[in-house]
């Protein structure tokens, strides 16, 4: 592993958790678009795969989120006739894939660490990616599809958050895979 590979996995785990919407009219687009933010884990897990078995289902989840992806995109492109409906069964399904694939992101450095006899650089990886999951979580029940001010706010947590987590893992990254 090197680190364009840790970076661009890096930069899609921030694009896949965090939800920064635009709105024209009745168009909305997603600024932190989960489809690159797929593709480029995708691109930077190709080498992490040999590495242990988690790495290699953090793979395979990458794929699995990208067609989430592209389904709720269709989702909330499309004309409904409730649309605040299908906005909030999109943001559901980017929801589910974006804890899935961070959570086995997680284990699989903490599975490297382990092999390495290196675990104390991943000592507060739980704990962050739970705090994390759980931001991205309660937002997803707490205001759905629904835009206000405190849900403007709890995105902006769980930015820092999310920044944060992204923070450690390339430490972590610099520290298990040096050049």
């Amino acid at each position: 592993m090197n680190k364009k590979n840790s970076l661009l996995v890096i930069i899609g785990i921030f694009l896949i958790c965090t939800r920064f919407w635009v709105s024209f009219g009745t168009v909305n687009i997603d600024v932190t678009n989960d489809i690159v933010g797929y593709i480029l884990i995708f691109i930077g897990m190709k080498d992490l795969k040999a590495l242990n078995s988690r790495f290699k289902k953090g793979m395979i989840l990458s794929l699995a989120g990208l067609a989430g992806a592209i389904l709720s995109q269709y989702l909330i492109a499309k004309s409904w006739p409730i649309p605040e409906t299908m906005y909030s069964i999109a943001i559901g399904i980017s929801v589910v894939f974006a804890i899935y694939f961070t959570y086995y992101y997680t284990e699989a450095l903490v599975m490297e660490a382990r092999i390495q006899e290196k675990s104390a650089v991943t000592r507060n990886y739980q704990v962050t990616w739970l705090l994390m999951s759980a931001g991205i979580f309660v937002h997803y029940f707490a205001f759905k599809s629904t835009i206000t001010m405190w849900s403007i706010l709890v995105e902006a947590l769980i930015a820092v958050i999310t920044i944060y987590y992204c923070f450690l893992v390339f430490s972590t990254s610099k520290q298990l895979y040096e050049d």
